[in-house]
């Protein structure tokens, strides 16, 4: 299975329209929050299931704090991180995770791509496709697939 995972768009989609164009096929497209409007242009470019969830600046709308997401024998708990303390340390989401029997964490809020392993939970963000705040400032996403007797991959990935 492939999976396409962003975070932090704040409300600018055409760098998803892109990757969505480029990455095809693929089999979920995961939003880690702070979209800040526009699931429904998502799921219509991605024609695959979406899964999104509230940021702390998407105050309008009835997206879910945090979701699970089932991905081939694995399990994804996708939340945006705000409330977890993802800026400060990784080791209260990898926790709530491993609680809810996921396997992965993923998450937004930080603007800095990442991939780190916590109790035995893979904690992985995407960065951000529109507000980057690595060194390089550049736009970021993440590809994350299974990989059959060796678990799961994931990339890092420039917006061009």
């Amino acid at each position: 299975m492939k999976a396409v995972v962003v975070s932090d768009s704040h409300g600018r989609f055409g760098g998803i329209q892109d990757i969505i164009e480029k990455e095809a096929p693929f089999d979920v497209f995961l939003h880690a929050g702070d979209i800040q409007g526009g699931v429904g242009r998502i799921e219509e470019w991605a024609g695959c299931p979406v899964y999104a969830v509230r940021g702390n600046c998407d105050w309008a709308g009835d997206l879910p704090q945090e979701v699970i997401v089932p991905f081939g024998s694995h399990r994804i708990f996708l939340t945006h991180g705000h409330r977890y303390a993802v800026k400060v340390e990784k080791e209260t989401l990898a926790g709530a995770a491993k609680a809810l029997g996921a396997d992965i964490a993923v998450h937004g809020h930080s603007h800095i791509p990442s991939a780190d392993e916590r109790y035995g939970v893979n904690v992985l963000c995407p960065g951000s496709i529109s507000e980057p705040r690595q060194p390089n400032r550049r736009p970021t996403y993440m590809i994350l697939e299974t990989v059959p007797g060796r678990g799961i991959s994931w990339e890092i990935k420039y917006l061009e």
